[in-house]
């Protein structure tokens, strides 16, 4: 009779944490301080804040009190133009009084580190790149402006918000006449030579398609190499759940800039709903190295069925708790933090995390090494989400693909059941022939090739 209000307890109290932090990350995010406004704006050693016709702050010098410019908050001038991958990036812009930029810093940002790798720092050469430059010239990225490799999302968004807002300080605030420069041609096939690779992303979907219909081991093998390489050592570690939360605030980048995100995006969504967890089987980049991890390492540890069962709803309480924070509380910083730490593939690819992030990382490595995709079947919000979409897809009959093993034909001798590494097959002693758990499944096809019976049918 005392669990209930037990529960009960302890679930307001989670509630109530997670409200408080989510409270105090937001209010914390762009705090302007006296010593990141003389970063931006050196010559200056007294600043004044001015909020007409919007916030700015003035810098004079202390002793003859000259003007020798002004700075300003991205997200306080021009906040439609700050919309970054995730949320606004708030970047404090400070300029001479000939309207040239003396320096650029970022007060706050939840863009994944995975695509910035650090770049959003001060002194890095994207931010560098901007000083010296006037509302008169053209901000073109990729042209006279160079794009962090992997975030044009990020980088057209600090280079919009730089440009628009720095023309409105320009004549506004310093009372100098602009004179654009004329903007570049942009040509769609330009467009598409800068977003070229994503067309290597199909290439890699479109060969992990073939061999899964092969049932194909060893190019399974060979195309879990390329997602290391490609999608987590260049790209930075695959789909995301902050991609998720992107798409649900509906607040998607510019289309023709950022093709590879959003191909990575309806690959992984339009697969889950067709083939259940065939991203995690054949493209994730962690989990494939989880499972070369796996067969490296000679030690294997079962795991009790009961303690199977009630690990299995872990990453479902993690997606859960992300959803609610990014989503229905409005806690993007939050929401973003907990993401770069129950993902530890950003950390593992970018070599950036706090101790947490590095932490939790070893931990999973440590685990999925001596029980196969520990990470993947336990802890893995993306995949209780596509797990999720599987059942929903299979309900309103939208699943396509499956794996199939013999129904009549069964020999009883259980090698596909001991080749999953998800545990997502059962025997059925009273029909003697196995099932397969549709939604647990990764679609990795090694038991139908392992199985005698199913193999002979190629």
């Amino acid at each position: 009779m005392c669990a209930k209000p037990a529960t009960v307890r302890a679930t307001v109290s989670m509630l109530s944490t997670v409200v408080v932090l989510t409270v105090v990350f937001e209010c914390s995010a762009e705090t302007v301080t006296g010593r990141e406004l003389a970063r931006v704006l050196p010559a200056a050693d007294r600043f004044v804040r001015r909020m007409h016709p919007f916030p700015h702050y003035l810098g004079y010098t202390a002793v003859e009190r000259h003007l020798m410019g002004a700075a300003f908050v991205t997200t306080e001038v021009v906040p439609d133009e700050s919309w970054g991958y995730r949320d606004r990036i708030a970047t404090l812009v400070g300029l001479d009084i000939r309207g040239r930029i003396t320096g650029v810093t970022v007060l706050s940002e939840f863009e994944s580190p995975r695509y910035t790798k650090g770049l959003l720092s001060d002194g890095s050469w994207f931010l560098r790149q901007f000083e010296d430059k006037d509302a008169g010239d053209g901000f073109v990225l990729r042209g006279d402006v160079d794009a962090i490799t992997g975030a044009t999302v990020t980088s057209s968004a600090i280079c919009r918000s730089i440009s628009v807002g720095l023309e409105l300080i320009t004549e506004e605030v310093l009372d100098l006449q602009v004179r654009k420069d004329s903007p570049a041609t942009h040509l769609f096939f330009q467009h598409l030579l800068w977003q070229i690779r994503f067309i290597f992303l199909w290439i890699i979907l479109g060969l992990a398609a073939f061999a899964f219909y092969k049932k194909n081991i060893l190019l399974r093998y060979c195309i879990l190499g390329m997602a290391i390489a490609y999608l987590g050592i260049l790209k930075g570690g695959g789909f995301s759940m902050n991609d998720v939360l992107t798409l649900l605030s509906l607040r998607a980048p510019v289309f023709l800039n950022t093709l590879y995100w959003y191909s990575l995006v309806a690959i992984a969504i339009a697969s889950a709903i067709i083939a259940g967890r065939f991203y995690c089987g054949w493209l994730c980049p962690f989990g494939a190295i989880l499972e070369v991890l796996y067969c490296v390492v000679p030690i294997d540890w079962t795991v009790s069925r009961a303690t199977d069962s009630y690990l299995r709803a872990v990453k479902y309480v993690a997606v859960a708790i992300i959803l609610v924070i990014g989503l229905v509380l409005g806690g993007n910083t939050l929401a973003s933090y907990l993401v770069g730490i129950v993902e530890p593939f950003a950390t593992l690819f970018n070599l950036h995390g706090d101790a947490l992030s590095w932490t939790w990382l070893i931990l999973m490595l440590m685990c999925s090494a001596v029980v196969s995709r520990c990470y993947c079947k336990y802890f893995c919000p993306l995949g209780a989400l596509f797990e999720l979409v599987s059942a929903s897809s299979s309900y309103l009959r939208l699943r396509r693909f499956s794996v199939k093993l013999p129904e009549e034909d069964c020999r009883g001798c259980r090698l596909a059941q001991k080749e999953c590494q998800m545990g997502a097959i059962e025997y059925n002693e009273i029909a003697k022939r196995p099932h397969i758990d549709g939604n647990q499944c990764f679609m990795c096809n090694t038991c139908a090739a392992t199985c005698p019976v199913e193999s002979s049918r190629l």
